[in-house]
């Protein structure tokens, strides 16, 4: 007995053509079907990593198309402005206040405005910055200047209108939505307590933020 030289089937050694294939077993014909073997052994090799190349694309297509909607869910209606990737920006603005007995006081007045106020704290070799706003309700605001998305980038708000904004990713919050949400691009906040005509944050709340800078 023998073997087909394409298919591999067993044959007798005096039959030309294999009754399983139909392959030639002589000749040029056989030299032929042997080297066709071969191309088709080679395309069989190649064919698999591509398919699986194709499906890591789609995967990754698919997962970032779901991350586009999960956004797009979460931002809702809100407004969006362009980005403002300026590392300096997030001290620029900001005010350096420190410990008066554990404390950090600002006054009332200053928050009279409607206007976001941006402070920094030095905590050890960090800058923790926040901010404090009157909101339209009048009640106040006080917020790390970052957000649990976002703050890798290190960039902070800024106001835009009467808006707080993402600096990162430009997605607009209203002052009294702070505190009502958390997660995701929310200004992540921080506590406060306001004592006649100031507001006073603890020094150990502030540091507590020094992970976000």
């Amino acid at each position: 007995m023998s073997t087909c030289i394409s298919c591999g089937k067993e044959i007798k050694e005096s039959v030309k053509f294999c009754k399983s294939c139909g392959a030639s077993q002589s000749g040029t014909n056989a030299a032929t079907n042997d080297k066709k073997a071969r191309i088709m052994g080679s395309e069989q090799a190649w064919k698999k990593p591509l398919m699986i190349a194709v499906a890591v694309v789609v995967v990754i297509g698919g997962l970032w198309f779901a991350k586009g909607i999960v956004m797009k869910m979460k931002m809702g209606n809100r407004a969006m402005f362009a980005p403002l990737r300026d590392p300096a920006a997030r001290l620029a603005h900001a005010i350096t206040v420190k410990s008066e007995g554990g404390d950090v006081r600002i006054p009332l007045a200053d928050l009279a405005d409607n206007k976001a106020h941006f402070f920094a704290y030095a905590s050890g070799d960090k800058k923790v910055t926040f901010f404090a706003i009157k909101a339209a309700d009048g009640t106040i605001r006080t917020a790390y200047d970052a957000c649990i998305s976002c703050n890798h980038a290190k960039l902070g708000y800024r106001q835009e209108g009467d808006l707080v904004v993402c600096n990162n990713c430009g997605m607009g919050f209203k002052p009294t939505d702070i505190g009502m949400a958390t997660g995701g691009c929310n200004p992540i906040v921080l506590s406060k307590v306001v004592d006649g005509q100031t507001v006073v944050l603890k020094v150990k709340d502030i540091e507590a933020g020094a992970q976000y800078f």
